[in-house]
């Protein structure tokens, strides 16, 4: 997937071939996002879905008590805004665009009819769909079970997963998100994270680099992932 999934398994390498990007993009326009601009909220209207062919774009739910949290961090190839498709449209969370972004924007009605027509398109977008049902299955159930260290420690894991399709193949990804973020990410608290994150860097699992947060023992933020005591 070209998203961070904190439940799945799987890297970030490029899935659609050249020739189904191309069908996408010649199936809509593009468009551009400023840092921080909204692409859509939480609770419009639905008609379209967008391929992100440059930047990263942060999907964020807001409860009704108003609470953030930060469902999913699109890459550079992904999909978003799919619930155009559903049986009642409206978006489920807000997009906004981490960076400067593009996209190309297709219709309800266009993207339908490109699935129709291509049956491996339409497996794909199966198969990203019941992986990204998946994810929010085991983080609803990693909520209920595991210890907020054991959230982190999962998340800082599946974040620093490489990006296969960049020219940074050798080395890990930067954590670039705040506390905040991440305890968005993860369902707590700043404090709580921020806390955790100093024992991390105290044990030399991670350790801070500008704004990011590189991991250096991926095999003991994987032992604590596991339940293991932090030292």
């Amino acid at each position: 997937m070209r998203e961070y999934s904190i439940g799945i398994a799987q890297g970030l390498g490029p899935n659609l071939p050249p020739e189904q990007i191309k069908q996408l993009g010649d199936a809509g326009r593009e468009i551009r996002f400023e840092k921080d601009q909204i692409i859509y909220r939480q609770g419009d209207p639905a008609a379209t879905i967008y391929l992100l062919t440059s930047g990263r774009v942060n999907a964020l739910l807001v409860s009704s008590k108003g609470q953030e949290s930060l469902l999913r961090i699109h890459l550079t190839g992904s999909v978003l805004g799919l619930t155009a498709l559903a049986t009642r449209h409206i978006r489920d969370a807000s997009a906004v665009a981490v960076e400067a972004s593009v996209a190309i924007e297709i219709t309800r009605e266009s993207f339908q009819e490109l699935l129709q027509s291509d049956p491996a398109l339409g497996a794909y977008f199966i198969t990203l769909l019941i992986d990204r049902m998946s994810d929010f299955h085991y983080r609803v159930g990693e909520f209920l079970s595991q210890t907020v260290e054991q959230r982190l420690s999962t998340a800082l894991l599946a974040l620093s997963q490489p990006d296969c399709s960049t020219d940074r193949q050798a080395r890990p990804e930067m954590v670039i998100l705040t506390h905040e973020q991440l305890a968005h990410l993860i369902n707590t608290r700043r404090p709580t994270v921020s806390a955790i994150l100093s024992r991390f860097a105290g044990a030399s699992l991670i350790s801070k680099s500008g704004r990011g947060i590189v991991v250096n023992d991926r095999d003991g933020l994987a032992r604590l992932a596991d339940g293991a005591a932090a030292s």
